[in-house]
């Protein structure tokens, strides 16, 4: 992390004692320094300039909002270091909108509204942003999602007049790695895969369970019709496709024995954690299941699936990680959050600065796409010239996240604010990966495909990433 120009460990190193000048660090915290020029401007006692974040921090999202909340704030803490925005600290509200989707969202979007932020990070969920979006847009505020992946969201707003973005691919790129990693099955892909796989070890016969939200039908809608396409005429089909509540259910045993007497090879479950925790825990308690099993029969969770509480809610004994879980054997795909980039490891550093992260552990998923949204909103504004023009930060929004500039990368914060003071062009590279937003405000990105397991006998269950596909991997899947 360089300190040129105040891109120094932020703010919560130097409130730990850490820091007495830019320079004094150099030998405590050797594998952060890149060099000690002049210190940052500090900025000054004016109102601080506002951007708003809204997260559901309670109910079915809270495990996988918390560390996004954290994400924001040490991106405020960075770019606070560097000498704010305009002269001025950057202060994001973050405010619980309470993984709603029908009111409370709403309100909380026009709090930010009325109040007049500059810029809006969130919601995370598509139905959320779907809510929301027409608020912002009356205002010409920007909203950037780092996690709303809808296809749906793509023609939301004319890409002439467009102010809403997201950091994450949407489910166009997802559904393709469904399609791909079904295709290709766990004995075809990662360690040890065999290595005559082939067509013989493919997934023919997908169910799809999914949420009746934007996110859950417009990813089931991309699988159902693409999945039949990929190989022979007529060798892979729907088995079955059901739409469940959004709200997670008591018991899905009035569902479950359907699917199974449809007879997949493998299942799509596009879901939440505490509804994918209990359809699975249902599935598997089903007399019908070991048959399958012995099949070969495996899930595909998606990205609402990839969070610590569906780890949790999995276990037998939620008091004893070392309980049976049904989570474990569960595959899944993400967005390739954790990219392993040198930018990522960058933001990776300043995350375990601001919130420690054990040993060897990667930032949370989707982290570095808030991140990075936080950063490329305060590059905005600076680039503007202007917290107030919502017009000027939009279209600046887009010169900083596209080539031609300087590039800077999360660990050059301060360097980059430095650059747009004094009237340069920067190309920001994202921690998260590709972050050059196209005329629709979305994203390119390739995805992993996950298995939940036990690396231990009486250890914690644990994602595992045991393939990556490639973007122009995807693209082939949809096409």
């Amino acid at each position: 992390m360089s300190f040129r120009r105040g891109g120094g460990i932020g703010a919560r190193a130097a409130a730990a004692g850490l820091v007495a000048s830019g320079c004094a660090l150099a030998g405590a915290l050797a594998l952060l320094e890149q060099g000690c020029a002049e210190e940052a401007p500090k900025p000054s006692a004016e109102e601080p300039i506002v951007i708003g974040v809204s997260l559901g921090l309670t109910k079915d999202l809270a495990s996988f909002t918390a560390p996004l909340r954290d994400a924001v704030r040490a991106a405020e803490g960075e770019l606070n270091a560097g000498g704010g925005l305009l002269g001025r600290q950057v202060r994001f509200d973050v405010e619980d909108d309470r993984s709603d989707e029908d009111t409370y969202v709403k309100s909380v979007a026009q709090r930010f509204a009325d109040r007049g932020v500059a810029a809006v990070i969130g919601p995370v969920s598509s139905g959320q942003v779907k809510l929301t979006a027409d608020i912002f847009a009356a205002e010409r505020i920007i909203q950037i999602s780092p996690a709303a992946t809808s296809v749906e969201l793509t023609g939301i707003q004319p890409a002439a007049d467009r102010f809403f973005f997201r950091t994450t691919p949407a489910d166009d790129f997802q559904g393709a790695a469904v399609i791909l990693f079904a295709t290709k099955t766990p004995r075809g892909i990662g360690e040890g895969a065999s290595p005559d796989a082939g067509e013989g070890a493919t997934c023919n016969r997908l169910a799809i369970v999914y949420i009746d939200n934007p996110y859950g039908t417009s990813m089931a809608k991309v699988v159902s019709e693409n999945f039949p396409r990929r190989g022979p005429a007529g060798q892979r089909s729907i088995a079955a496709q059901q739409k469940i509540p959004l709200e997670a259910k008591a018991s899905y045993e009035d569902v479950v024995p359907g699917i199974i007497a449809s007879e997949p090879e493998c299942l799509a479950l596009i879901s939440y954690e505490k509804a994918a925790a209990q359809f699975i825990r249902d599935f598997k308690s089903n007399p019908g299941y070991a048959e399958l099993e012995q099949k070969g029969f495996f899930f595909i969770g998606t990205d609402g699936v990839f969070t610590q509480g569906f780890l949790d809610l999995s276990l037998q004994d939620p008091s004893n990680e070392a309980s049976a879980s049904t989570a474990v054997g569960v595959y899944g795909t993400n967005p390739d959050t954790q990219p392993g980039t040198t930018e990522y490891n960058a933001f990776k550093t300043i995350y375990g600065t601001y919130f420690p992260l054990g040993a060897a552990a990667d930032a949370p998923a989707f982290a570095a796409n808030t991140f990075d949204a936080a950063i490329l909103i305060a590059f905005a504004v600076q680039k503007a010239g202007s917290a107030t023009d919502r017009t000027a930060i939009r279209d600046a929004l887009k010169e900083v996240s596209r080539p031609g500039g300087r590039p800077v990368a999360p660990s050059e914060i301060g360097d980059g604010l430095a650059e747009l003071r004094n009237g340069g062009d920067i190309d920001y590279k994202g921690a998260s990966g590709n972050v050059d937003f196209d005329d629709s405000g979305n994203v390119r990105g390739g995805f992993i495909v996950w298995q939940a397991v036990r690396e231990q006998p009486t250890g914690p269950v644990v994602y595992k990433t045991v393939a990556r596909f490639a973007t122009e991997e995807l693209v082939e899947q949809v096409q």
